[in-house]
């Protein structure tokens, strides 16, 4: 019981918002009216039906929020965003996504404009969010990654790279789906996420329509991941939120943005998966549904998480206020029915893939790098030779024995000059071979000190190295920590106020409704007039009541018609396609052929389609690559041509002559075919000298067969590079 407690606790609806845009120049100068009115304070959106008669009653819709056209940015973002920016920093996942037609303002919402700073939309506003809260969060580290793609035509595409390539969706069991080789950046401020935020709007798809001039025509996903580590005695406990901001590309009619070419096929592509939400949508809401297609589209699955999984979800529907913008009716009723759906979402604790875990093994595994480079032993000590002093007294006592003496003084002389010599000899000696030691001890000094230099470079390397992987991992300041409390407090009493409110209202209508539910048992009347009058009253407002129910049944039966019709249309062209592939397959491929590709085809349930192995190999990808090939040569063949061109055109500033066939030429005097002519064989030359040579035995069509039979047929595989060669003038006459 405490288990399914604990579950409905984390289930919460999925919050659903309205903004309703001012009406622009443009449906001012045409005269249209408005017909879509909001009541901020009920969070109610009414729509009169333009076709209806003036009895019929707007149709009214109630939600978590609804904003009017003149709200400012940071009311929608205090009341929509501000909870999940939260959430996410304390490890849970969330989502917020624009939905609505073509031209009511998602873009705005979610972007914004980067100058004056109150029209900032909520992506802009989050990084500041997040990292005003980061710096008021002390001992606890933080990193921060960031990716951006766009789903154009049902092709995911990095906006991050330079060269924007198709990426492939995965899945993994406990993670869920992924998008492969998508690019991700570590970020150490909110000016750095404006830069990404920058760099991958300029390469979003846009494009002109009737109903807007900067139409979004792609699907993006902003990702920030936010892992934190918390020191819980002296534990490390690790939590990642992640928060996908979406801009969704906007439903639209044909009929309405006169869409032709590329932007039909990107408005089918589009309207296919907004259909395929809607159809996911209903599926989460209905309690017979046995099956949600969220494999029907790319976006689906990108978006699986966040409807009815592991994940706060904020949904923002954008409605235009014009009387000809009757595709309103089918926004908010799609959004009336996300507020049904339900999320689990949880915390995110101590996930086997963090980062901020890894950073902390690469940290102490440099820090214990560093320790250990430390050199312990010392200079090197140079031991001096100790001399030993000997002192002989010498005493004589009578004469002849001095005789005897100085002769024995002689010979001990001589032997002492011999010895002298000899020792001098052996000091010289010495001597060479302590200069040889000195220079061996010498290079041993200089060898110590150039590894102590690299020891020195590695661990300055190891520093550096530490100090830049430190400096990813952010820390708050306790200076930014009591406003950041201050604020959060603040936030807090106008969340509860707001609900008071709300729950404040709620009850002064019922009272209200039972007010009125008791007088009308109590009523009594005077008169029968006056009994037929109330009667009446309440026939007609009944009366029309029934009208308001007639009309929302007749726009169901059409908004079912136009969806029905549109799964039609999609059944019919995927039919067509099928008869097309079918016709190939039966006329044009042998059935003994079509039996071994489907032995060979094999289900790749990640990508969700059939494959076959070694595709790269088949004949026509490979000639196709060949022909590509071809042509880069001939592209960048013509570029060198024209490159020679422009520096004989240009000229070197210190050439004045050119030496040609007829002897040196002023360089102006040269004719333009002459200088083509040269250029052209100039640049056959650097690509003949590019080319890869023929391998032995193999003879290349511009050479000379390699046996010694003369062959006719050789004549003709002579190219025109063999004019570039001198020809040989034969006998000449004598003058």
């Amino acid at each position: 019981m405490s288990k399914q407690e604990k579950n409905s606790k984390n289930d919460e609806c999925v919050k659903v918002v309205v903004r309703c845009r001012p009406l622009n120049s443009k449906e001012k100068e045409d005269g249209r009216t408005q017909v879509v009115f909001v009541n901020q304070s009920r969070g109610e959106i009414s729509v009169t039906n333009p076709k209806g008669d003036s009895a019929e009653a707007p149709k009214v819709f109630t939600f978590d929020s609804t904003f009017e056209p003149e709200v400012e940015q940071e009311t929608v973002y205090k009341n929509t965003a501000y909870p999940i920016v939260e959430s996410v920093l304390e490890g849970y996942n969330g989502t917020i996504f624009a939905y609505g037609q073509t031209g009511t303002g998602k873009t705005h919402t979610m972007e914004g404009k980067d100058e004056p700073k109150h029209l900032r939309g909520i992506i802009p506003r989050t990084f500041d969010h997040i990292f005003r809260s980061i710096k008021g969060t002390p001992n606890v580290q933080f990193l921060v990654r960031v990716s951006f793609l766009e789903l154009y035509n049902e092709e995911i595409r990095d906006l991050l790279q330079k060269n924007i390539k198709k990426l492939e969706l995965r899945e993994k069991p406990g993670s869920g789906v992924y998008v492969k080789d998508l690019s991700t950046f570590m970020i150490q401020d909110q000016e750095e996420l404006r830069e990404k935020l920058l760099h991958g709007r300029e390469n979003r798809a846009v494009g002109a329509t009737q109903m807007n001039q900067d139409s979004s025509r792609s699907h993006s996903i902003f990702g920030i991941t936010i892992e934190r580590c918390d020191i819980v005695n002296g534990e490390s406990h690790i939590r990642v939120g992640k928060l996908n901001l979406v801009d969704l590309a906007g439903s639209e009619r044909q009929s309405k943005t006169q869409a032709t070419g590329s932007r039909l096929k990107e408005a089918i592509n589009i309207n296919q998966s907004l259909t395929t939400l809607g159809n996911v949508i209903s599926s989460l809401i209905d309690p017979k549904a046995t099956h949600v297609p969220y494999r029907d589209s790319k976006l689906t699955r990108l978006l699986q998480d966040s409807l009815g999984g592991n994940t706060k979800t904020v949904m923002v529907a954008n409605v235009g206020p014009a009387d000809f913008t009757m595709m309103n009716y089918s926004t908010l009723r799609y959004a009336h029915r996300a507020k049904s759906i339900q999320n689990h979402a949880k915390i995110n604790e101590d996930p086997k893939d963090a980062m901020i875990r890894q950073f902390q093994e690469e940290f102490a595994k440099l820090k214990q790098q560093l320790a250990s480079s430390v050199d312990k032993d010392g200079n090197i000590v140079m031991m001096e030779a100790e001399v030993i002093q000997v002192e002989k007294v010498i005493t004589i006592n009578d004469d002849e024995k001095v005789k005897l003496l100085q002769q024995k003084l002689e010979q001990e002389k001589s032997e002492v000059e011999k010895k002298y010599q000899n020792e001098v000899k052996k000091i010289e000696e010495d001597k060479k071979l302590q200069e040889k030691e000195k220079q061996q001890l010498l290079q041993q000094l200089m060898d110590k000190e150039e590894r102590e230099q690299k020891q020195r470079e590695q661990q300055e390397k190891l520093l550096k190295k530490l100090q830049k992987m430190q400096e990813k991992v952010i820390q708050g300041d306790e200076i930014m920590q009591k406003a950041l409390e201050k604020e959060r407090e603040l936030n807090k009493a106008q969340q509860e106020l707001q609900q008071r409110k709300e729950r404040d209202r709620q009850i002064a209508e019922q009272i209200k409704r039972n007010e009125d539910l008791a007088l009308e048992i109590n009523q009594k009347y005077r008169s029968q007039a006056e009994e037929a009058q109330d009667k009446t009253k309440r026939i007609k407002a009944l009366v029309g009541r029934l009208k308001q129910i007639e009309s929302e049944n007749r726009e169901l039966d059409d908004f079912y018609g136009s969806e029905i019709e549109q799964l039609q249309e999609r059944r019919r062209d995927l039919q067509k396609e099928l008869k097309l592939k079918n016709l190939i397959l039966e006329y044009f491929i042998p059935e003994k052929e079509l039996e071994r590709l489907q032995l060979r085809a094999m289900y790749n349930e990640e990508l969700d389609e059939w494959m076959y192995p070694y595709l790269h190999l088949a004949g026509n990808l490979v000639r196709n690559s060949e022909e590509r090939k071809q042509q880069e040569q001939e592209i960048k063949f013509q570029e060198d041509v024209e490159e020679i061109l422009k520096l004989e055109e240009e000229g070197h500033p210190n050439v004045f002559f050119v030496y040609t066939e007829e002897g040196p030429v002023r360089e102006d005097d040269i004719d333009p075919e002459q200088r083509k002519k040269k250029a052209v064989a100039q640049a056959r030359k650097q690509s003949a000298k590019k080319r890869p040579t023929s391998k032995p035995g193999q003879s290349a069509t511009s050479k000379r067969p390699q046996s010694g039979v003369k062959n006719s047929n050789n004549s003709s595989s002579v190219t025109a590079d063999s004019d570039n060669y001198p020809k040989a003038k034969g006998l000449q006459p004598k003058k």
